[in-house]
């Protein structure tokens, strides 16, 4: 009886049937969990995943600040030992947006390079020309040049070199400080709008800071490294404080003062932000009006430098005519 319930069901299990069906049953399982994981995603760990990743894109200059310790080693001939210079140039990098722990090692050494690239070029091409001499481009160039004048363009290229990585950098700093005064007032309608709406101030900042990823990179990398140091169980107030202190801007400067004075005194913030969101627009009426009636005086300094030339012209003409014609004989 049992080997014939056996011999049954080995039949059975080694039935092409079965076999297809066990196969099908399989497919449609891995069908039903693949769609579950594509289609079937949570919101709430979709929402999450991507406030991850924008801290993480936030987070590539250090929470923790590297303490400012005396340069050591070879370092003591490329960056200054007086903590005041050190500090002025890190905090220059800071508002340019280059805030990571090596940024000032590799400003003064990109410095280092391109001060001595020049001298290095100029050695470089005289052992050239005296082993196997210059080829005719490098010949016809630098070839008729003598010693004084070669070293004056070695001094020269020096001096550019040395002084181009502190002028881009001002520049790059002027540049960042325009973008973040054109889109602070969009950014704080929308902390405004956030806050009104019922969000924390944590959350609203960590919204509009995802929100201006691609409209004003500045504020939202400045927005979410704050909030990611708030995160750090970092002090409010200092956090706001140090975010506008690498911006360098009034206008952000005020807004973490309001909106620290707001937390401290427990008033609301979304009143404290309605009004001063009113009072900006007020100052960037009164800094368009100033601008306006600006143009008159540097327009009038214009048209005195273009019409003055016409005006001796018509003046003086005649009488310089007249006077080579009596006199030219």
């Amino acid at each position: 009886m049992l080997g014939d319930t056996f011999s049954d069901l080995t039949s059975l299990l080694n039935s092409p049937g079965l076999l297809m069906a066990m196969v099908a049953v399989s497919v449609v399982f891995i069908g039903l969990a693949l769609w579950t994981a594509i289609a079937m995603r949570d919101p709430a760990a979709e929402r999450m995943r991507a406030a991850s990743a924008a801290y993480g894109r936030a987070a590539n200059r250090d929470l923790l600040k590297t303490p400012d310790a005396l340069p050591e080693g070879m370092l003591k001939a490329l960056i200054p030992e007086e903590r005041a210079e050190r500090t002025q140039i890190r905090d220059q990098l800071r508002r340019a947006g280059f805030g990571g722990p090596n940024a000032l090692r590799n400003f003064f050494v990109l410095r280092l390079i391109l001060a001595t690239a020049a001298p290095v070029i100029a050695l470089a091409l005289t052992a050239l020309n005296m082993s196997i001499g210059l080829p005719w481009f490098l010949d016809k160039l630098v070839g008729g040049l003598t010693f004084i004048s070669a070293s004056r363009l070695v001094a020269i290229c020096t001096a550019i070199g040395f002084w181009s990585p502190t002028i881009w950098l001002k520049r790059k700093i002027r540049a960042r400080q325009a973008e973040i005064e054109a889109g602070f007032p969009n950014a704080l309608d929308l902390l405004q709008i956030s806050t009104e709406a019922g969000m924390g101030f944590d959350a609203a900042m960590t919204r509009v800071g995802q929100s201006l990823a691609t409209v004003s990179p500045a504020i939202s990398e400045e927005f979410l490294l704050c909030q990611a140091e708030i995160l750090a169980s970092r002090d409010r107030r200092q956090a706001l404080a140090d975010m506008a202190e690498r911006m360098g801007v009034a206008e952000v400067s005020a807004f973490a003062q309001v909106v620290s004075q707001s937390m401290e005194y427990g008033t609301s913030i979304a009143k404290a932000l309605n009004a001063y969101a009113a009072e900006m627009r007020e100052m960037r009426e009164m800094k368009a009006i100033e601008k306006a009636n600006r143009l008159p005086v540097q327009m009038s300094g214009v048209m005195s430098v273009m019409m003055l030339p016409a005006l001796f012209l018509i003046t003086l003409g005649p009488t310089v005519i007249r006077y080579l014609s009596v006199f030219g004989d």
